[in-house]
């Protein structure tokens, strides 16, 4: 149990790619269901969402009890068995959250499994309370189908970074509040289970410095991302360590992948907002913000192949498709149904797309829990 099998182990497989299609359609559907309200003496009333409740214990469970995902298998297995203290963890270059993590839950119970199930609450559930604390505005199922195809199933490998992306989720709502110094800490304790994550101060300041427009933005990120361009080589030539891997890896181009992604985005945002009448400038706002992060982060990772993961940092991407989604329902609910299927054949051709090409590279096929269960 948790041993890195050889790559030729981790094949493709139909059961299993049918098992994270039907964990991921039914992240769109059961948040929608079972919303109990429960009606306290003093008359106030508590909504239970059942559904949210059962889809957040399925996802917490296929990524706490799975035996897949290479840095799993590998470098974090082995950082949790050293983590009796802070000074004997295994690799110093880890951040401090994360050992401290650690080290704390292997001094109340030393096993891995209990481990992976801590982080896995800690990472799904930030994303399942933003999105409830949301829903008049944004869709849940939406929301949560959209963070499942999307997102988690690449975090069976890469729990540090994608633990850190949901704690950065926060960030983004302490913004729209407001709240600048909870959002900076927000970033620091983010930075504190992967540094990538101070990349955060990016939307940060493109928020705050409200006098400057989306062109603005879109001209300063365009020159920031030639000049790394130009410079990537001489940037990869100082990793060393864990991240000396990194170093002869070449530019894979300019990545037009990306833009596909993000494109129908975009239609969708700018025709919500031309028949809405009462789309907030704000969320209007952040909203070009975020997509254009994601879209500076995503064609970075081409550049410089590490901070290609860091892209998790534009997970807020989904609240802007449900808001999009759900001013043009109020303004036409047959359309509004029509790009929701449209949405959700989005979501499951991303999930698609990530499992083929990265199956074997993050070994996470065929799935398989600590119970020996192999799909």
């Amino acid at each position: 149990m948790y041993n890195l099998q050889p790559d030729v182990n981790y094949v493709w497989s139909i059961q299993t790619y049918v098992l994270f299609t039907l964990v991921t359609i039914f992240s769109f559907i059961l948040p929608n269901f079972w919303k109990v309200k429960l009606v306290r003496k003093s008359k106030v009333v508590t909504v239970v969402p059942i559904g949210l409740i059962i889809d957040v214990v399925i996802l917490v469970c296929l990524k706490g009890f799975s035996n897949v995902g290479r840095d799993v298998l590998s470098g974090y297995h082995i950082g949790f068995e050293s983590a009796t203290n802070l000074s004997n963890y295994s690799d110093d270059s880890v951040e401090l959250g994360y050992r401290v993590l650690n080290v704390i839950v292997y001094n109340i119970w030393d096993n891995y499994t209990f481990f992976l199930v801590i982080v896995a609450i800690f990472t799904v559930t930030p994303v399942a309370y933003v999105a409830w604390k949301y829903r008049q505005n944004c869709p849940i199922g939406i929301t949560m189908g959209l963070y499942t195809a999307i997102y988690y199933f690449q975090g069976l490998s890469l729990v540090r970074i994608y633990l850190a992306a949901s704690i950065g989720l926060i960030v983004f709502d302490k913004l729209i509040q407001n709240k600048k110094n909870q959002a900076i800490l927000y970033i620091i304790i983010a930075s504190l289970f992967h540094r990538s994550m101070l990349i955060l101060f990016l939307p940060y300041i493109m928020y705050r410095a409200k006098k400057f427009s989306k062109g603005i933005y879109t001209i300063i990120l365009i020159v920031t991302f030639f000049i790394l361009y130009i410079l990537s080589s001489k940037i990869t030539s100082t990793f060393s360590g864990r991240y000396e891997v990194y170093r002869n890896i070449q530019s894979a181009g300019l990545g037009f992948q990306q833009l596909i992604y993000i494109l129908p985005i975009v239609l969708l945002l700018v025709y919500a907002r031309k028949i809405s009448v009462n789309f907030s400038p704000d969320v209007y706002r952040m909203s070009w913000i975020i997509i254009i992060f994601s879209f500076f982060i995503g064609e970075l990772g081409y550049v410089i192949t590490i901070l290609g993961r860091a892209q998790v940092a534009s997970l807020p991407v989904i609240f802007v498709v449900a808001y999009s989604l759900e001013k043009i329902t109020k303004r036409s609910v047959v359309l509004g149904e029509v790009i929701k299927i449209l949405t959700i054949i989005y979501g499951l051709v991303r999930l698609y797309i990530y499992l083929v090409q990265y199956y074997n590279i993050d070994s996470i096929m065929p799935y398989s829990t600590v119970w020996g269960w192999i799909f």
